[in-house]
């Protein structure tokens, strides 16, 4: 599988994102939250909580759930749009703890 990340891959149309939060499943982790929706081509946008303070820490978290994503697009439906949202970064070992909570997530679903 193609582990690039694509621009057209990334959701950036804001009408879309209103209708994935308006209208989306969620599933909450311990240190992600995931809102899902059906559509015609997969889409993802990543986003972190406003309490995390400082633009470092939002921005190394973005860094994280893309590299997760990209690393593991196999676990998301081609046929869904998504938001992966960080809300919380972990101390130690951060990227292993945010796709062990990505996996197990939409595992359930």
């Amino acid at each position: 599988m193609n582990r690039s990340l694509k621009k057209s891959e990334i959701l950036s149309d804001k009408k879309e994102i209103s209708r994935l939060f308006d209208k989306g499943q969620w599933s909450k982790g311990r240190y992600v939250n995931i809102v899902s929706l059906p559509a015609e081509e997969r889409r993802v946008l990543f986003a972190t909580a406003r309490h995390l303070k400082g633009a470092v820490l939002r921005n190394r978290g973005k860094r994280y759930l893309k590299e997760c994503y990209r690393n593991d697009k196999e676990w998301f439906s081609s046929l869904s749009i998504y938001g992966l949202i960080l809300k919380k970064l972990p101390d130690i070992h951060p990227l292993d703890h945010i796709r062990a909570d990505i996996q197990k997530q939409l595992e359930n679903d």
